[in-house]
C-alpha cells in the first residue's frame, strides 16, 4: 500500500536521488546501444508533433490535465520533447529504467525554455508502478512501451490505481497484433516470390527474413516465459478495452494513428499498408537495401491487393492510439 502525500512536490522531495535524478527502480540499461537508437530511424533533432497532437487529444476528449503527468519509458524523447511543451499541467515526470535514456532526452533541452510542465526526471522500471501514490497523476503517457511491460494487466491496474478520476492512460505507437500476423504472413512469401522471380535467396536476406518472423510468433504467443526478452507482446484493441474495462478505464482506439495526426496540420500518418510494411523491415528491422528493392518489385501485386481492400477506411491495424480514460467515481 503506497503512502499518502499531500503533495506531488511533498512526494518527489522524499524520493532517493542517484547521478541527479530520481529514483524509483534500479538502473536497467536497454538491451542495445541507445545512442544508436535515434541514428536507427534517421532523428537528428526534437520533435514537437508528437506531444502536441497527444496533448490537442486529451484536450479533445476533456481529459483532466490539472495535475502532473508521468511518462513511462521516455527512450530517446521522441514523445517527451513536445509534450513538456505543451502539456498545461503543472509537472512532468519523465521516466525510463536506463540511465543512458534519460540523458539522451535530458540533452533535447539544453538551451531551451518557454516549457509550461516543471520537467524532472526518474529511473523507473514499469513494473515498479506500486511505489507511486494513489491518485497523484491526470495523465499516464507511453510512446511505444506497452509492448516491453511482461505483466500487462498489472501495469494497467497500476495505472488506474495512480490516476486521478477523468485523467487518462494514452498510449501510441503499439503493435496490434492482427497487423503483424498479416506483415508476418505476406514476408514469408518473399522467398518463393524471389525464385519465380529467378532470384536466389542470400543467407543474409533469409537471417533478417526469419528474425523478423519468429519476432512476430514470440510476441504473438502467451503460454511462454518472456522475462529476459526486450519486445514481448503484440496486441489486440479488445483485449486492451477488456482490460481497462476490469479496472475502470474506459478505451477509445485509433487505428493506424499516431499522436502526430491530432497536431497541426492533421495530416494522417499512415499511407497504406504496403507503405507501413516496407518503412518496417527497411528501418526497425534493417533489411538490407537490395533485398528491400526486390520486394518493393515482386511482393507489389499482393500489397497492391490489401491497399485496395482499405482504400476507403483505415487498416489494417498494424499500430494505433489507446486512450483510457479513467470513469469517475
Amino acid at each position: 500500500m503506497s503512502i499518502v502525500f499531500d503533495s506531488f512536490s511533498d512526494w518527489i522531495q522524499q524520493l532517493p536521488k542517484w547521478r541527479g535524478w530520481l529514483q524509483l527502480s534500479p538502473a536497467r540499461p536497454y538491451m542495445h546501444a541507445e545512442e544508436a537508437y535515434d541514428i536507427q530511424y534517421g532523428l537528428t533533432a526534437p520533435e514537437v508533433g508528437e506531444g502536441q497532437g497527444l496533448c490537442a487529444l486529451l484536450q479533445t476528449h476533456r481529459v483532466d490535465t490539472t495535475g502532473p503527468a508521468l511518462e513511462i519509458g521516455c527512450g530517446s524523447g521522441y514523445l517527451t520533447y513536445g509534450l513538456a511543451r505543451h502539456y498545461p499541467g503543472p509537472d512532468l515526470l519523465i521516466t525510463d529504467p536506463s540511465p543512458a535514456f534519460l540523458r539522451l532526452t535530458q540533452r533535447q533541452f539544453d538551451g531551451a525554455s518557454d516549457f509550461a510542465a516543471c520537467r524532472h526526471y526518474a529511473v523507473l522500471n514499469a513494473d515498479d508502478l506500486h511505489l507511486l501514490p494513489t491518485g497523484m497523476f491526470s495523465v499516464i503517457a507511453l510512446r511505444s512501451t506497452l509492448h516491453h511491460i511482461l505483466k500487462v494487466d498489472d501495469f494497467i491496474a497500476a495505472c488506474a490505481r495512480i490516476l486521478r478520476p477523468s485523467g487518462a492512460l494514452i498510449m501510441g505507437a503499439e503493435p496490434c497484433e492482427s497487423g503483424y500476423l498479416l506483415m508476418a504472413a505476406v514476408a514469408q512469401s518473399i522467398p518463393n516470390a524471389l525464385k519465380a522471380a529467378g532470384v536466389d535467396m542470400l543467407p543474409a536476406w533469409t537471417e533478417r527474413l526469419n528474425d523478423f518472423t519468429d519476432t512476430v510468433k514470440f510476441c504473438c504467443l502467451r503460454d511462454i516465459e518472456k522475462a529476459t526478452a526486450e519486445d514481448k507482446h503484440f496486441f489486440s484493441p479488445h483485449q486492451l478495452a477488456g482490460l481497462g474495462a476490469a479496472h475502470g478505464l474506459q478505451l477509445q482506439f485509433f487505428p493506424t494513428a499516431s499522436f502526430r495526426d491530432f497536431a497541426p496540420p492533421y495530416i494522417h500518418s499512415f499511407h497504406c499498408f504496403s507503405n507501413s510494411f516496407l518503412i518496417y523491415l527497411q528501418y526497425c528491422m534493417s533489411f538490407p537495401v537490395d533485398f528491400m528493392t526486390l520486394i518493393r518489385v515482386h511482393l507489389k501485386d499482393q500489397l497492391r491487393f490489401i491497399d485496395e481492400c482499405h482504400r476507403s477506411h483505415p487498416g489494417p491495424d498494424i499500430t494505433g492510439v489507446f486512450l483510457f480514460k479513467k470513469l469517475p467515481s
